[in-house]
């Protein structure tokens, strides 16, 4: 079997690459690392026809904090745009038998969605701080229903809650709440600084996924028969903690004892992003997520020595 992922050198694509390596299969990391330029029509039609895969993991996307988000919105939507019909054009015309696995960030549902389940995705606006990456994560469903049914290409969709771990980004900017906290944290500790500024009030809840968990389910959802799986399906736990929460948890793992703060200059964004875990627990009934406070003590060992 081979194995394309796409934005193969990034958080979750390397991570998945060097899981892969265990398995008898082939596997091609592509990203601008190696020369591949996934808005690049041309360019990516020459690569999959080179290759010919079995699976196509996309792990691509132009992303980044809310704030990273909030600057730089005509190029979000526009990037990630122009890599998703990329990616389905290409795969459509050079290797119509391989199988998609879509990653589906947890944004893309509506604004009030305190418990986001899958039949509820179009029920209302994503977050207005996350409006441009959310809608184009709404439009990788839209694109492969609209390639299976022209075209008879197969996809599986897999939603995401906030992604976290070991192989981040160790720029703020670049990643999600939880890495940006165990980061800063790490770096109050280290400076002895007796406050550690929260951004925004704390009270947003989220739900989290270790990353080695994110590999195992993709692996588990490759292996699934090869059946497609063009309805998103939530890799959920139906479990958010508050910002507010993770602070503390994070100080009490590295033993800060400074005072938290919250400078509620910056945006919260949505009030509770929590994923339904319904279809989730009829298709993996015996899968064990790694806890919040495991996960979050090997992220700050991963941080502790890197940064």
């Amino acid at each position: 079997m081979k194995i394309i992922v796409v934005g193969g050198h990034g958080f979750v694509g390397k991570s998945l690459v060097k899981r892969l390596m265990d398995y008898p299969c082939e596997v091609f990391p592509l990203s601008r690392i190696n020369g591949f330029d996934l808005t690049d029509l041309r360019s990516t039609k020459k690569y999959f026809s080179d290759l010919k895969p079995d699976v196509i993991v996309n792990c691509a996307a132009h992303v980044g904090s809310v704030h990273y988000g909030l600057k730089y919105p005509a190029s979000i939507v526009h990037d990630n745009l122009m890599m998703i019909l990329n990616l389905f054009k290409a795969a459509q015309e050079e290797c119509s038998n391989a199988m998609m696995v879509n990653l589906i960030a947890n944004c893309a549902y509506p604004m009030h969605s305190d418990i986001q389940r899958e039949s509820e995705m179009w029920e209302g606006m994503p977050h207005n701080t996350a409006l441009p990456f959310a809608s184009t994560r709404r439009m990788i469903y839209v694109v492969s229903k609209s390639y299976k049914e022209q075209f008879g290409l197969k996809s599986k969709n897999l939603v995401l809650p906030g992604v976290y771990g070991p192989g981040n980004h160790t720029d703020i900017e670049r990643v999600h709440a939880l890495d940006g906290i165990i980061i800063r944290m790490i770096n109050a500790l280290k400076s002895k600084n007796e406050e550690f500024e929260i951004w925004g009030t704390g009270k947003p809840v989220r739900e989290w996924c270790y990353i080695d968990d994110v590999i195992n389910i993709i692996i588990k959802s490759i292996e699934l028969d090869n059946k497609p799986l063009i309805d998103p399906i939530n890799i959920g736990q139906k479990t958010g903690y508050s910002i507010k929460e993770l602070a503390e948890i994070t100080a009490n793992i590295i033993s800060y004892s400074g005072r938290l703060t919250f400078n509620t200059n910056y945006p919260d964004g949505a009030e509770i992003k929590v994923l339904d875990n319904t279809l989730f627990k009829k298709m993996f009934p015996s899968y064990k997520f790694v806890s919040i406070e495991k996960g979050i003590r090997k992220a700050v060992d991963y941080y502790q020595r890197v940064i």
